[in-house]
């Protein structure tokens, strides 16, 4: 197993001795849903200066250990060990450390209370629990209800680690850096023994979940719609215990019919399509308004291509919950999928926006009062890849400050919450009318503002009248939503920005006509009327770089652009679902340099391809096509591991050993190709040891195949599909 280092631990310095633990008790009462990472607090005493000084210093956590007390202290009496056992550099200077003290916080979500436990060195440790006032709990606690709230804290713990979102670059501008990130469950012999022990939590606590919050979908959490559930199913898969998640589902079903969405999931988890199909079909018909199990038999019909089975069922959702924006997402997908774009617009224009809400991602919860000069953030060395570890800072500021303006602000990539999911459905519009054809859908469906004012000074129409049928609660309709994406009171109307063709007149038509037309049409919502701009904004970078290119291509010229630029134009490619254009991007900005954005986008794109080749039916193929197939798929899945091996290597220099997206894409590919193939593989690109010493000296590369030989235990102690071959 990979050891924790000195260069694998990142700290912040302290204002003054205790100031973080000060700073997060006064913060508590902010706390809300999941809470943030847990922190540790570290008192520092030098040897190296002329008199002993004292420093407190503190970082985050996620995935330690946080089922009792116990554990975290042995886990903080590691951490002590390790800063006094040899020198260390800070900040330019060799020091070496005495540790008398440490201080670790975990936050139960559930009960809302801080646990904190206190090693001194030498002698014992003690620990406390604050509630959200900041006050100390005195009260006598059983040690029934201690258990208790120790357990609700572990799953509390685990909970965050996995819903986290690992998409984002680690040590993005303005970020969290100063956190560890490790495996809940890669504990070696101690591994089975925490997955049952959450897997218990989560039955014991399953009615407590919606204190835990719930993702940007829904407005509020449901008794199966929250990051207790989100993040039971996230263990489920990543561990494969398919088997015991269904025990427990099915003992808790027997109070909670609802469930069984639940149940239909960790059963298409499991490949079990068969089982699912009728556990889907029979909740359904015991409850036709669940909307849950209708979303996921509407997702099930659109994958098999039953369009017009998916639009029924979506319908029947949106009538079942009609707050909820994943109803109406649905409901667009399919009116898209059957080609009714004027549907699909309004069905969009309606959707219930959840300006309030974010994705939950790990904040900072103690500002840097110093910002970045009081980050120590050393680089670990027992893991390398030169193009991967050799990455400079300062390179990539550079290409920030020189950035093309015209990509330099681009607004579509900044939207959030469920304004980014209404801007990806649009795209999914547009890629298949194209942007004349969307304005024209559009002008058909809503009041442009020409017509408005020609109305209005003509006929004096009550606007009301042209409201929705199906309407949006009110709260979603006021200006906080737009103030999130960037909204004023000028924006009225993108009539402004982008010209909508106008409506022709034959000449015969009478007012009486025109009239009706227009009380036939909705009023589009502002934050729609933005996204459509944004949408412009897209299209035309998309547009003007596709048309330099082949302009520098019939010049024979070099159509040069920097790491960054490339990526922008990637991401716009993706976003427009361009993927193939996208990708050519992504390849462009990766041939300059390292970039963990644009390798997670590439590792998206052979996915899909390769996806695209599995499903394509081997008994339509001649006999001489499969092996070509075959062999693409390999192909694929070398690129997919290459990219995944760059991304733990990334992760780990940002002090980050626990990526589940990653280890999921892993774990895809071993159970295809099998765990044997995949280790030589690794060993054939990655292993240092050669017998040739010049060589061995000039490799570019160092600790792969340790890093890689952890995963490969982490999946054989769950007995990951794949492991056994």
């Amino acid at each position: 197993m990979l050891q924790t280092t000195l260069a694998s631990i990142p700290e912040a310095k302290e204002a003054y001795i205790d100031s973080s633990i000060i700073e997060r008790t006064g913060r508590l009462h902010t706390f809300l849903d999941l809470g943030p990472p847990d922190m540790c607090t570290i008192r520092k005493q030098s040897f190296t200066s002329k008199k002993n000084t004292e420093i407190g210093t503190f970082l985050y956590f996620t995935g330690v250990n946080t089922s009792n007390s116990a554990s975290i202290a042995a886990h903080l009496q590691g951490l002590a060990t390790l800063i006094t056992s040899k020198s260390q550099y800070w900040f330019g200077e060799k020091k070496y450390w005495k540790v008398p003290q440490l201080t670790y916080c975990t936050f139960n979500a559930f009960s809302k209370v801080d646990m904190r436990v206190t090693v001194h060195i030498p002698g014992q440790f003690e620990n406390s629990i604050v509630d959200v006032g900041g006050k100390p709990i005195h009260d006598k606690i059983s040690e029934q209800e201690l258990e208790r709230l120790w357990l609700e804290a572990f799953v509390s713990s685990v909970v965050r680690s996995v819903i986290d979102s690992d998409d984002d670059d680690n040590n993005k501008l303005g970020g969290l850096v100063e956190v560890r990130k490790l495996n809940p469950f890669n504990a070696g012999k101690a591994s089975k023994g925490l997955l049952e022990y959450f897997l218990q939590g989560f039955e014991k606590l399953f009615w407590e979940g919606a204190k835990l919050g719930c993702g940007v979908e829904i407005p509020q959490p449901t008794i199966i719609s929250n990051y207790l559930v989100d993040g039971f199913l996230k263990v489920v898969q990543l561990t494969q215990s398919y088997d015991q998640a269904l025990e427990i589902l099915e003992r808790l079903r027997q109070s909670e019919p609802a469930l069984i969405s639940v149940i239909a999931k960790v059963l298409l988890m499991k490949d079990e399509e068969i089982k699912a199909v009728q556990v889907i079909y029979d909740g359904v018909h015991e409850n036709k308004r669940d909307s849950d199990l209708l979303l996921l038999e509407a997702e099930f019909c659109l994958e098999k291509k039953r369009v017009d089975l998916a639009l029924s069922l979506a319908k029947q959702a949106v009538k079942s919950s009609p707050s909820d924006f994943k109803t109406w997402a649905m409901l667009v997908k399919a009116y898209t999928k059957s080609n009714d774009f004027e549907n699909a617009l309004l069905t969009l224009n309606s959707c219930p926006m959840n300006s309030h809400k974010e994705k939950y991602v790990l904040k900072r919860v103690v500002p840097l009062k110093g910002g970045g000069d009081d980050l120590h953030l050393p680089s670990p060395v027992d893991v390398t890849l030169e193009e991967v570890s050799s990455l400079q800072s300062s390179d990539i500021t550079y290409e920030q400050k020189n950035l093309d303006p015209q990509l330099a602000n681009l607004p579509a990539a900044n939207l959030k919450s469920t304004f980014a999911l209404a801007y990806d459905l649009l795209t999914d519009i547009v890629n298949k009318t194209g942007w004349e054809a969307l304005l024209k859908y559009r002008a058909k469906v809503f009041v442009m503002e020409e017509e408005y004012r020609k109305d209005k000074t003509n006929s004096n129409v009550n606007i009301g009248s042209s409201k929705k049928e199906l309407t949006v609660p009110e709260e979603n309709r006021n200006g906080d939503q737009q103030k999130e994406n960037g909204l004023n009171e000028n924006d009225a109307s993108s009539t402004l920005a982008v010209k909508s063709p106008r409506k022709e007149s034959n000449g015969n038509e009478s007012l009486e006509t025109m009239e009706d037309d227009f009380k036939k049409k909705r009023l589009c919502e502002r934050w729609l009327d933005n996204l459509f701009m944004l949408l412009y904004e897209d299209l035309r970078a998309y547009t003007m770089w596709q048309a330099e290119y082949v302009h520098f291509q019939a010049q024979q010229i070099e159509y040069k652009k920097t790491t960054l630029e490339w990526e922008i134009l990637g991401s716009v490619a993706f976003r427009l679902k361009h993927y193939k254009e996208g990708s050519v991007a992504f390849a462009n900005a990766l041939s300059g340099r390292f970039s963990a954005k644009s390798t997670r986008e590439m590792l998206k794109y052979y996915q899909i391809e390769r996806t695209k080749l599995l499903t394509k039916n081997y008994g339509s193929q001649s006999a001489n096509q499969i092996p070509n197939i075959s062999k693409l798929v390999s192909q694929l899945n070398e690129k997919i591991l290459e990219c995944c091996i760059k991304l733990l290597v990334w992760s780990h220099r940002w002090y980050s050993d626990f990526s589940p997206s990653i280890l999921n894409v892993l774990s895809d590919l071993i159970s295809k190709d099998g765990l044997i193939k995949v280790q030589s593989l690794v060993q054939a690109l990655y292993s240092s040891n050669v017998n040739d010493v010049e060589s061995a000296h000039e490799s570019t590369h160092h600790g792969i195949v340790d890093m890689m030989d952890e995963v490969y235990s982490f999946f054989g102690e769950f007995n990951i599909s794949g492991t056994d071959n």
